[in-house]
């Protein structure tokens, strides 16, 4: 039993050494991969097939839009050390270009492996086969020796793209875990959208640091803590959410040293942006936010989350001059404010 046991995990040694290698090349060809496991498999330990059923390590991936599966099996010999299913429609099939696969023996099945359609002699016939074929989907599995060949493959049907992506990982919905590397951030497996999309080197139009933005121009600065906005790069004299202040007036602030905090023009004019607004004084929030008047129209209603009390203001110039806290004018106490921002 001791002896099983070592030989195990020495099998299953080699399967993980070339699963990691297998999913850094992926990773450097941005290719969307989740690693997971394939059960009900015997394993082959000296000259014996076990008769217990054991995991093996695969990735699954997209070729081409095409759904792809390596497995590393954990019995490995001289000439084999896992295999590669693809599983192609006839339309893909018939396109793709099986000289991908020139340096592999394969077949292609019928999608319930009634018929084998290809064993690699004859182009011409296979072709002929697939099409007079009464199956829509089709396998391509051949077994591989090493890991160049599939290297191979996934080199000449994926496009490396011309920028440098960092890596997200994360749990989907369908239960497997992800690494996203392409643009699109897609399950690999059951295809739903990444909540985790891929980020791609910038730098902060306000400070110059090296930063990261996803591919919606979205991210923040880890130096000055300005939050990354396409359309606010391109407006810099508005606010723009999710930032409070204007960019040209966060790059001043920054060259001064000074907090990027908003002054009350620009709390109304974020205000006129999102609609609800926030701040606090003497440890009392207070909401701002326009509310319907019944004629078509908003107010802007200035509401006291400790006592309940709500006032109402036709216009934002009416707001700016009029408004009061404690008694007190908010435009003359405003810079003893805190906590401005979008109302949470």
């Amino acid at each position: 039993m001791r002896k099983t046991v070592h030989n195990l995990n020495k099998l299953y040694k080699s399967a993980f050494e070339n699963a990691g290698k297998m999913t850094k090349f992926l990773g450097s060809y941005c290719v969307d991969h989740a690693f997971d496991f394939h059960y009900g498999h015997r394993i082959k330990i000296g000259k014996l097939f076990t008769n217990e059923l054991y995991p093996i390590p695969l990735f699954c991936f997209k070729l081409q839009g095409i759904k792809t599966e390596t497995f590393f099996d954990v019995y490995t010999s001289k000439n084999y050390i896992g295999y590669i299913k693809l599983y192609p429609n006839k339309e893909e099939l018939l396109s793709f270009n099986l000289e991908v696969l020139s340096n592999l023996k394969y077949l292609i099945y019928g999608f319930n492996y009634q018929n084998e359609l290809y064993n690699s002699e004859d182009l011409t016939q296979t072709k002929i086969n697939i099409e007079k074929s009464k199956d829509t989907k089709f396998i391509i599995y051949a077994d591989f020796k090493n890991l160049e060949q599939i290297f191979n493959i996934i080199e000449m049907l994926s496009v490396r793209p011309n920028k440098r992506f960092s890596m997200a990982n994360y749990k989907c919905e369908c239960g497997h875990y992800i690494t996203i590397e392409s643009y699109n951030g897609f399950c690999p497996v059951c295809g739903k959208d990444s909540t985790f999309k891929r980020k791609f080197a910038t730098k902060c139009p306000v400070c110059g640091t090296s930063g990261l933005k996803d591919q919606y121009g979205n991210g923040e600065c880890a130096e000055c803590g300005w939050i990354f906005d396409s359309l606010g790069e391109e407006r810099k004299d508005d606010v723009i959410y999710p930032n409070l202040i204007s960019l040209n007036k966060a790059k001043k602030l920054y060259s001064e040293g000074k907090p990027f905090e908003p002054d009350l023009d620009e709390f109304i004019e974020a205000l006129n942006c999102y609609s609800e607004m926030q701040f606090e004084y003497n440890g009392v929030y207070y909401a701002v936010e326009f509310v319907p008047n019944g004629e078509d129209e908003y107010d802007i209603e200035l509401y006291n989350s400790k006592t309940g009390e709500a006032f109402i203001f036709k216009t934002t110039d009416d707001f700016k001059n009029n408004a009061k806290v404690e008694g007190k004018l908010l435009k003359d106490i405003w810079n003893d404010t805190t906590d401005r921002y979008w109302l949470q």
